[in-house]
C-alpha cells in the first residue's frame, strides 16, 4: 500500500498496453506533505542576551559542521555527490550477457503523488510540458568502481532508454538516487520497484534492486540517497542477466502511443555530471565521453569501469580571498550582486563581461536563454580587464532599466540599458576617477549611490584625502567635490581597503545614501545632508577591528533583518551570527541570532576561503535568511525577525567539496519571479539552477549551456570574466 498523506493516480494497463504517467504542466504540485526537514546540530536558536564575542581565535568548543539529525526519518543520509573519472585502458567486460528483456515486461502501474483527484483512462494520450534536464549523478558512492553498459532498449523495444550499471564487489552494491525528487512505487501483478519524480516532467526508475527501501515511497530524497542494493530480481518480468546490477531508465516523453508501448527518453546524450553516453554501435554498446568530447570508456555490454568522485571542479585552484581591493568581484559570493533584471520582469538574468563584450542571458522562469552579445564594448579585447578596470551593472539614470558603468584609465563610461536586454553605445560621463588620475583598484574604493535623493546614482569614491562625490546630471557626472575629510586614505584617517569595510547606503531612511565604515573602534556613520556628509559618529562599538573582526575572516553586511525598512548590521563571527538592529540613529546592542555559520577552529568552522554564506529571502516571507554552502550541500537558517531557526540542509547539491571556490561560483537570487531566492551555480559546462519551494531546494537542473569555466561554454573565470546575477 502507498503511505497515507498524498493522493495517488493509479494508471493500470491492459495486456499489451502500458501507460507511464508523469506530471503535467501546472498539474504536478506536490500533494504529499514534505518530508521532515533535516536539521543541523547544534541548534542555532538565538541567545537573546548573548554579547558579541567576535574574536576569530581558536576555541575548544568550536561550532560543529551542521549535520543531519539521526532522529529525522525518512530524510536521506548526507552523501557526497558522485563523479566519474576516466579509465585510460578499460579492462575486460564484467558481464557480457545481453539482457534482451532486461527491463520489466509486465503491465505497470505508477503510483505518483498527485495534486488533485484527476483520473486518467489507460488509453488517454498524455501531453506534458517538460523542463530542463535535471543534474544527474551516477548511482553509486564516491571512490567505487562500477561497470557501465551502452544504451539499450527497455521493454518497449523501441527506444534506447536504459543503462545497466554493475558493481564490482559485494561491498559496493548500494544503489543511490541520481538526482533529488520524490520517491514513487511502480507496481505490477508480480511485485513492485522504485522510481523518483524529479519534477519538470523528468523521472528515473531503478529495476532489479534487492532490499529496495519501500519506506521512502512518498518521501523527498536528495541525490545520493540509498535506494537498495544491486541485484537480479524480477518482480515485473524480464531476464536476470549474469551479474548483479541496476537497470536505470530515464523517463521524460511519457505518452500512450498507438503501438501500446510506453516511451522512455533515449539515454544517448543524457548528461551524468560532466559525462555523456553516446550510442554509436548498437544495443548495449556505446561510448562514454567527457564534456570536452574525449572518450573515457568504450562500453560493450557491461564494461569496466567508471570511478565515482566527489569533485567536479579543479582539485588545486588558486587561492581566493574576499574582495578587499575594490575590483568589483566579491570572492565570498563570487558572483556580483548587480541589478541584472534586464527587462523588469522580476526574474534575475545573467550578464557577463567576456573577451568580446557584454554577454546576456535572460530568464524565462524555467531556463536561461542562449547567451547573446548585447554590446561590443567593455570586453577584455578592448582593454577592459579586471586587473585595471572596474565594471558594474546598475540603474544609473533612474529609468528602471539597468545600465553599464565602467571605470577605466581616462574616466567613467556609461552605456544605458533599453529595458529589454540591450544597451546603447558607451559614452564618457566624466574624465575623473580613472587610473590616469591616480585611482587604483588596490588603493581606492569607487561605487555609485544616490546621495542627494534625486533617484539618480552618483559617484562616491574613497581617496587619499577623504570621500569625493560627483553628482549625476542625467547624462553626465558633475565635477567632483570632497564631501567628507574622513574615512579615507593616509590623510583622512588611514582607512585601508584590505582592513576596513565601507558601504554607501541609506541607514536612516531619508532617501539619501550615507557612508558606513567598520573601523577599529566599531561602526562609524556619516549621514548625507544632500550636499555633503556630516562628521562621522559611532553607532556601535561592536564589529570593530579592536574586537577581532576582520574583513577576510569575519565578514559583515548591512541588511534589513526585521522588515522595518532600516538596514541592520549582520556579522559572521567566531561563534555564530550576530545582528545589531538599526534604531534610526544608532545600532542596538549586537545579539547572537545563530550559533551556526561562525568562524572557529578546525575543519568544522565556516571559512571565507571555502564556505560561502549569503543572506537572501528563500521562503518568500519578506525577511532575509542565511544560506550557507559547505561540504555536503546547502544549509538554510530561516529568519523569524528576532533570530534564525536551526540550520537545516535544503539540498545535497552545490556543496563546497564538489564546487570549487573561485572557479565554480554560486549565487542566490530569484530567477523565476515567485519571490523566493533560488540557487544558481556556474559549473564547467553551464548553469545549474535549483528552485526554492519555500522549505527546500528542488532538484538542480541544467538551465543554460553558457557561462561555464570549460572551453565549450566560454572559459568564464571568476578572476578574468566577471558575471552578475541579482534582481536588484
Amino acid at each position: 500500500m502507498v503511505r497515507a498523506g498524498f493522493n495517488v493516480v493509479r494508471v493500470s494497463a491492459v495486456v499489451g498496453l502500458v501507460l507511464s504517467l508523469v506530471p503535467l504542466e501546472a498539474a504536478v504540485a506536490d500533494a504529499a506533505s514534505p518530508a521532515p526537514e533535516v536539521t543541523a546540530s547544534p541548534s542555532a536558536t538565538a541567545s537573546p542576551t548573548a554579547e558579541p564575542s567576535p574574536e576569530p581565535t581558536s576555541t575548544a568548543d568550536a561550532t560543529p559542521t551542521p549535520t543531519p539529525s539521526a532522529s529525522v526519518s525518512p530524510s536521506p543520509t548526507a552523501l557526497p555527490k558522485p563523479l566519474p573519472t576516466s579509465t585510460p585502458t578499460p579492462t575486460e567486460p564484467e558481464d557480457e550477457a545481453e539482457h534482451h528483456t532486461d527491463g520489466p515486461t509486465m503491465p505497470l502501474t505508477r503510483e505518483i503523488p498527485w495534486s488533485s483527484s484527476l483520473s486518467i483512462a489507460p488509453t488517454a494520450r498524455l501531453a506534458a510540458k517538460y523542463g530542463p534536464q535535471p543534474v544527474f549523478h551516477f548511482p553509486w558512492a564516491p571512490g567505487k568502481r562500477w561497470g557501465a553498459s551502452g544504451p539499450h532498449a527497455d521493454s518497449d523495444g523501441i527506444y534506447q532508454g536504459a543503462i545497466d550499471f554493475a558493481p564490482l564487489g559485494s561491498s559496493t552494491t548500494v544503489v543511490r538516487a541520481i538526482a533529488a525528487g520524490r520517491v514513487y512505487r511502480v507496481s505490477c501483478a508480480g511485485g513492485w520497484f522504485l522510481g523518483i519524480d524529479h519534477g519538470g516532467g523528468w523521472m528515473s526508475e531503478y529495476y532489479h534492486l534487492r532490499e529496495a527501501k519501500s519506506g521512502l515511497v512518498g518521501s523527498w530524497v536528495e541525490a545520493g540517497t540509498a535506494l537498495g542494493l544491486a541485484g537480479q530480481t524480477l518482480p515485473c518480468g524480464g531476464t536476470p542477466g549474469d551479474s548483479k546490477h541496476v537497470h536505470l531508465s530515464i523517463l521524460n516523453e511519457v505518452v500512450d502511443v498507438p503501438s501500446g508501448k510506453r516511451q522512455y527518453i533515449p539515454v544517448s546524450g543524457v548528461q551524468f555530471d560532466r559525462f555523456e553516453l553516446y550510442d554509436t554501435s548498437g544495443s548495449y554498446n556505446g561510448v562514454w565521453r567527457d564534456m570536452s568530447g574525449a572518450t573515457v570508456l568504450t562500453s560493450r555490454r557491461v564494461t569496466c569501469c567508471l570511478t565515482a568522485s566527489t569533485r567536479i571542479g579543479p582539485s588545486s585552484p588558486k587561492a581566493v580571498l574576499p574582495d578587499v581591493n575594490g575590483n568589483g568581484i566579491d570572492d565570498r559570493a563570487e558572483i556580483n550582486a548587480w541589478d541584472t533584471d534586464l527587462n523588469s520582469d522580476g526574474r534575475a538574468d545573467i550578464i557577463g563581461f567576456g573577451s568580446k563584450g557584454v554577454m546576456v542571458s535572460r530568464s524565462t522562469g524555467s531556463v536561461f536563454t542562449t547567451s547573446t552579445r548585447a554590446l561590443s564594448s567593455f570586453g577584455s579585447e578592448t582593454g577592459w580587464t579586471t586587473s585595471k578596470t572596474l565594471r558594474m551593472v546598475m540603474d544609473v539614470d533612474g529609468d528602471g532599466a539597468p545600465d553599464i558603468v565602467g571605470f577605466t584609465g581616462s574616466g567613467v563610461f556609461v552605456a544605458r540599458g533599453n529595458g529589454s536586454g540591450g544597451f546603447g553605445s558607451a559614452s564618457r560621463w566624466t574624465t575623473e576617477f580613472g587610473a590616469n588620475d591616480g585611482w587604483t583598484l588596490s588603493g581606492h574604493v569607487r561605487t555609485l549611490a544616490d546621495v542627494n535623493g534625486d533617484d539618480r546614482l552618483d559617484i562616491v569614491a574613497f581617496g587619499k584625502y577623504g570621500v569625493s562625490v560627483a553628482l549625476n546630471q542625467g547624462s553626465s557626472f558633475a565635477a567632483s567635490r570632497r564631501w567628507l575629510s574622513a574615512m579615507g586614505g593616509s590623510e583622512a584617517g588611514s582607512w585601508d581597503t584590505t582592513r576596513h569595510q565601507r558601504f554607501v547606503t541609506d541607514v536612516n531612511g531619508d532617501g539619501r545614501a550615507d557612508v558606513i565604515g567598520f573601523g577599529a573602534a566599531g561602526v562609524q556613520v556619516a549621514l548625507s545632508t544632500g550636499s555633503g556628509f556630516a562628521a562621522p559618529t559611532r553607532w556601535t562599538a561592536a564589529f570593530g577591528l579592536d574586537r577581532g573582526w576582520r574583513a577576510d575572516v569575519t565578514p559583515r553586511q548591512l541588511v534589513d533583518m526585521n522588515a522595518d525598512g532600516r538596514l541592520d548590521v549582520v556579522g559572521f563571527g567566531r561563534d555564530g551570527v550576530y545582528v545589531a538592529l538599526n534604531t534610526g540613529s544608532s545600532f542596538a546592542t549586537a545579539r547572537r541570532w545563530s550559533s551556526s555559520f561562525g568562524q572557529d577552529s578546525g575543519s568544522r568552522g565556516w571559512r571565507t576561503t571555502r564556505d560561502s554564506r549569503v543572506i537572501a529571502d528563500v521562503n518568500g516571507d519578506g525577511r532575509p535568511d542565511i544560506v550557507g554552502f559547505r561540504t555536503g550541500g546547502v544549509w538554510v537558517a530561516r529568519n523569524t525577525g528576532s533570530a534564525f531557526t536551526s540550520a537545516a540542509r535544503w539540498t545535497t547539491d552545490f556543496g563546497s567539496t564538489e564546487w570549487t571556490l573561485g572557479v565554480m561560483p554560486r549565487a542566490v537570487a530569484d530567477v523565476n519571479g515567485d519571490g523566493r531566492a533560488d540557487i544558481v551555480g556556474f559549473a564547467r559546462h553551464g548553469v545549474h539552477v535549483a528552485l526554492s519551494s519555500g522549505s527546500r531546494f528542488d532538484a538542480a537542473a541544467h538551465w543554460n549551456a553558457d557561462f561555464g569555466w570549460g572551453k565549450s561554454t566560454g572559459n568564464w573565470k571568476v578572476r578574468t570574466k566577471p558575471r552578475g546575477l541579482s534582481a536588484g
